[in-house]
């Protein structure tokens, strides 16, 4: 297995959760089945996962009874498919689909908590659309903190422009900029929940990526990391 953390989702491994997920998006009426090669480049490429064809193949002889192997490749049994179902249905999976970024875009306000009052978001890459993001998502009544390492500011001043736009319609959104190459999850924070995110806010719908949440300790950490780097972080 590689270095990277495991992280647990509803007992499962995340990684076998993505890739349950893959096959399930792959298959079609005349193939079902498809190699650790095939679902690892697919998580990969489309859902910009890091992985590899080992990793995939270890998770998924690991949790057994999900998924089925033969020459063909793995195959989705009954048993992953509702263990998917299930943590899909408890929103803590998202799969944002390629080509729908105006409905993409619009329905983050479905994963967040109706009782939150301060947001904390990581993105490393920030331009106008990210903002015209937070206006269709996030509430008024919210401290909004975004985190970034690259804004796109074309034509020079439009971002500090708009943030004064949407501030002046009630909200409390402040922007910093992280100036460090380490500098590169995308992730939301709120008082209860850690969404972490396969693409940047502004990109969300483009292509197929997942938004996942993650565990309490996750949130506590990432948290802690946040302000770490908030409070060295230039305001634009």
């Amino acid at each position: 297995m590689e270095d990277n953390v495991v992280r647990i989702i509803n007992g499962i491994d995340e990684l076998a959760l993505k890739a349950y997920k893959a096959i399930e998006y792959l298959a079609t009426p005349k193939k079902d089945r498809y190699s650790s090669a095939e679902i690892a480049s697919f998580l990969i490429e489309k859902a910009h996962f890091d992985t590899s064809r080992q990793a995939v193949d270890y998770v998924l002889q690991k949790n057994k009874g999900m998924c089925n192997k033969n020459k063909d490749g793995w195959k989705l049994m009954e048993k992953g498919r509702d263990e998917l179902a299930k943590v899909i249905q408890k929103k803590k999976i998202q799969f944002i689909t390629a080509n729908q970024p105006f409905s993409a875009k619009n329905n983050i306000k479905e994963i967040l908590d109706d009782k939150y009052k301060e947001v904390s978001i990581c993105d490393p890459y920030v331009d106008i659309g990210t903002l015209d993001v937070i206006f269709r998502n996030f509430k008024k009544a919210a401290s909004i903190r975004l985190l970034t390492a690259r804004l796109d500011n074309k034509p020079p001043g439009i971002i500090k422009r708009q943030l004064a736009h949407i501030n002046s319609e009630g909200f409390n959104v402040e922007i910093k900029i992280y100036n460090c190459s380490e500098l590169h999850d995308r992730y939301i924070i709120d008082e209860k929940h850690f969404w972490l995110s396969g693409n940047s806010l502004n990109f969300l719908g483009n292509k197929e990526s997942f938004i996942v949440l993650l565990g309490e300790d996750v949130r506590q950490s990432m948290l802690a990391m946040f302000n770490g780097r908030w409070k060295v972080s230039t305001p634009i």
